[in-house]
């Protein structure tokens, strides 16, 4: 089995282990990051469908990918989020690494989301799993109202580094199917 099956199979199954292990602890699959689905399947999805996570009630929405240059200048990018939804929704970025490794470390690049109040870039904060990087899942989201859609402004910077190429950035949408008890905050 080569590297990139290997890598995908192991997304997968840790995938399911943590959602499984979440279920049965009681623990809610809302405070956990889902991880990221394979390179290719996120290529091949369509930006509506959705992935169920099993009964931890979220539903995740990918969204079309960046693909951002592996130099050490700064990328911008823009992440559309619909409002098309009753569904309170937050938010979740995915850094996936090169096809042919190495795996990222969060050392690796600085993600910075642009905040519009203050008009600066402000940290986000990631972890990291088998490779893949990613933004936490809040406890809670907030609802868009109806076709009132939202853009949010990121910037990402390879700090070290890694063979030509480029990183794949996978924006989702996270909707929360199970009723919100806490806050009202993506």
């Amino acid at each position: 089995m080569n590297r990139t099956t290997m890598r995908r199979a192991a997304t997968a199954t840790t995938s399911l282990l943590l959602l499984a292990g979440a279920a049965a602890l009681g623990v809610s699959g809302q405070a956990m990051a889902a991880p990221a689905p394979a390179p290719a399947a996120a290529a091949a999805s369509h930006p509506s469908s959705a992935a169920a996570t099993a009964d931890t009630g979220l539903r995740i929405v990918s969204l079309p990918v960046h693909r951002i240059g592996t130099d050490h200048r700064p990328h911008e990018f823009t992440v559309h989020y619909a409002g098309d939804t009753r569904l309170a929704q937050a938010q979740q970025v995915l850094v996936l690494s090169p096809e042919h490794g190495p795996y990222l470390q969060r050392d690796d690049i600085r993600l910075e989301r642009f905040d519009d109040a203050t008009r600066r870039w402000e940290p986000v904060t990631l972890d990291s799993q088998t490779g893949t990087l990613y933004t936490r899942i809040p406890l809670t989201g907030r609802v868009l109202t109806d076709g009132s859609d939202t853009a949010v402004r990121y910037r990402i910077t390879l700090r070290h580094d890694l063979p030509t190429g480029h990183l794949t950035v996978q924006p989702r949408t996270v909707l929360y199917t199970a009723p919100q008890t806490t806050g009202n905050q993506a």
